[in-house]
This record gives structure tokens, sequence and C-alpha cells, in this order.
């Protein structure tokens, strides 16, 4: 008998239930093959492992910093176009972010973008319209008031909007008002965050802290309950979603595109892993057909998903693209853009120094145009 083929796959998921289906079914099917994985804390240890004596052929990483890096992985492209229709297949906003440098380093894994939730039984006992795709911040304002219910002691025990403190999670607003954090070629935040269209659309969100109140102050006492509960509205990434309906809230929820902004641009932001053949690999071929039929060729991963398919025929297989919820995360990849964390590893690592400014900004008011000025440091 033979000696089987070993695929070396390095990942940081903490999470290997997918990808154990894969190595299952791959290794039914091609017993010739045998794949070894082993897990990683950080890409900081992926990247250990890729210059050791004994490199993986395959890495996969929740983030995408490694794949920045030229000359780590194999462009995947010619290996697509080997596959006929493939590359019509592609998602093209996917790809647009994937192929920023001209290459394809990874197949994106774990692809997530945010959406407005809306919580259909809030609406109903306030007496209000569902929100539909033409809607502008003010008018998601002005639902997001009537949303809000404080009691005698000012207490909320109802939100009208729920959403994190976080610089990645404000950047679609930023872009749909025309502005970015980072120059296109991703080298400089200077004549770019500290642009007024960046400052207006910072303005309308810090205004829904502290002069609307709708949103949760970070350590604001609240008796609203979690975001499924007490939320009329929830900035919501496929994870949310996914999770209502492994627990049969589906129905109780819709879901609506971001409002337009003043600046009237239709973009969104995305996250998304991949998962490439290092150029250390000593078995290219099977790797990459491990990694077509990880990533392209199982449906399966889509029925209870919690991140979105990276081909339309898979959208249409796994009852995606059909779906009253899914639907509309699979129409919205249309719009995503390259956010300024894929582009610049500076302004990435400094997320938790950036939140804690805008942190400031919500409780104490410090000054928006001045703090985003002070940001060009961070790239």
């Amino acid at each position: 008998m033979s000696e089987k083929t070993e695929i070396r796959l390095m990942t940081d998921f903490a999470n290997l239930h997918n990808l154990m289906n894969a190595k299952e079914s791959f290794e039914r099917a091609r017993p010739d093959v045998r794949i070894t994985i082993g897990q990683a804390a950080d890409h900081y240890e992926l990247m250990r492992a890729y210059k050791s004596e004994e490199p993986p052929d395959i890495i996969e990483s929740g983030g995408w910093a490694l794949f920045n890096y030229k000359g780590m992985f194999v462009d995947l492209l010619p290996c697509i176009d080997e596959m006929p229709g493939m590359r019509g297949d592609l998602n093209p906003g996917i790809v647009r972010v994937a192929c920023k440098d001209g290459s394809l380093p990874g197949l994106p894994v774990d692809v997530a973008l945010p959406l407005i939730a809306f919580n259909k039984e809030l609406f109903d006992r306030a007496g209000l319209a569902y929100p539909t795709d033409d809607w502008t911040w003010e008018e998601m304002m002005e639902l997001a008031r009537k949303l809000t219910i404080r009691d005698e002691r000012g207490v909320a025990t109802q939100f009208g909007f729920g959403i994190g403190v976080d610089i990645e999670e404000l950047e679609p607003f930023v872009m749909r008002n025309g502005g970015r954090y980072v120059s296109p070629d991703g080298l400089t935040a200077r004549g770019c965050v500290d642009q007024p269209a960046v400052a207006e659309a910072f303005r309308l969100l810090i205004d829904a802290y502290r002069v609307h109140r709708v949103i949760r102050n970070p350590g604001e006492p609240s008796e609203a309950g979690h975001l499924h509960e007490g939320f009329g509205m929830v900035f919501a990434f496929t994870w949310f979603v996914g999770g209502l309906v492994h627990h049969g809230l589906d129905d109780k929820f819709g879901v609506v595109g971001l409002p337009n902004m003043p600046g009237a641009e239709q973009a969104n932001m995305i996250y998304m892993g991949a998962a490439g053949i290092t150029s250390k690999s000593r078995h290219p071929r099977p790797a990459w057909e491990f990694l077509r039929h990880y990533v392209l060729e199982r449906p399966e991963a889509f029925r209870q998903p919690r991140t979105l398919p990276v081909t339309g025929s898979l959208a249409e297989r796994s009852g995606m693209k059909d779906h009253r919820l899914w639907s509309r995360y699979v129409r919205e990849l249309e719009n995503v853009r390259i956010s300024a964390f894929y582009m610049n590893e500076k302004w990435n690592s400094s997320r938790q120094l950036i939140n804690e400014e805008v942190q400031r900004m919500i409780l104490d008011g410090t000054d928006i145009g001045h703090t985003l000025k002070s940001w060009t440091r961070f790239a």
C-alpha cells in the first residue's frame, strides 16, 4: 500500500467543526491523502510555523494580516481559472476585497457584514412602519427616539438602537458618507480621516449617544436586556442573525440596509479571513484540491450559517439566496469595500487606542475634529 500524502494545515480558528467536517468528507473521497490539522493561538504563531523547518501547506487565519505579506502565499487565481465558470461564480464584492493587490492569496472564509436588524414586535407595539432600504439617517434617528423608553429614574428599559463602541463598526457609516479612514493605497490617514465627510459622520454618530440618547452609553445602567430583547434596531453582523435563526427567533425580526447618509454613497464593510496555500508547500496540488473542497464545494456548510458563502452557486444551493433574512445579506455583498484595517497594519493594531478616544467623544464630549486630526498618527 502506497504511503498517504500528508497535507499540513495550520489555523487560528477556535471552532474547528466546519473544518473537521471538510477533512472527513475529503479523506473519504481521497483515501490517498491525509489532512493534518494544527491549531495556532494567533497569526504570530502562524508566521512562526511558516518560517519553521516544517512549514504548513495551508494556513487559515481569521484575519487578513498574513495575506498582505508578499510571497507568503500562492496566487490562487490560476487555480480558480482551471475550474470552468468559477471566476464568474465568485462573488464580485468579495473578490474586489480579496484581490485588492491583484492576486488571490487565499480563499475567503468566515465572511460577514453588517445590516440593521429590527425587532418587529417592538415596532408593532409602537405603531411604527418597518424601515425600507431607501431610509435616511435622520429617519433612523426618529424611529430610534420613538423606540427608546426610559423609566422615572431615566434608566432605559428599551433602546432604539444597539451598536458597539468600535471604530470598525462605525466605518460603514463613514464610507456611506463619502469618507474613508486611510488613503486608497493604505499608506496614510492624513488627508482622509481628518476630512469633513468623516467628521460629519462622526458628529451624527456621537449625537445619537449624547443628544438623542438612543444608544446605550459605555457603562450606562440598563434594563433593556440583551440585543434580541429590548433593542428596537441592532447593528447586526451575520453571526447575530445566525443566532436568531439557531434559537428560533428569526420570525420576530426583519433586516434592512444601513441608512442612507448625507454623502449618499452605497458602501459597506466586510469581515473575512482566508485559507491559502503557502509558497513553501511541498504538495500544492492536493493542498488546492482540499482547499477547493473546503471552501467552494460544500453547500451544507451554509445551511445553518453564521457567515456568508463566497460564490453565487453556494448561496443558491444552500438556500441562503432565497431566505427571508439571509438573502438581504447576500445582496449586500455588492456594496462591500476595503476597510482600513485590511490596508494598514498600524491602523489595525491601534484599534483599542482609537476606541478609547471614541469613548471619550461619547462620554466627555471631546472635540471631534481635533480628535480625528490626531488619528493621522495611527497610519
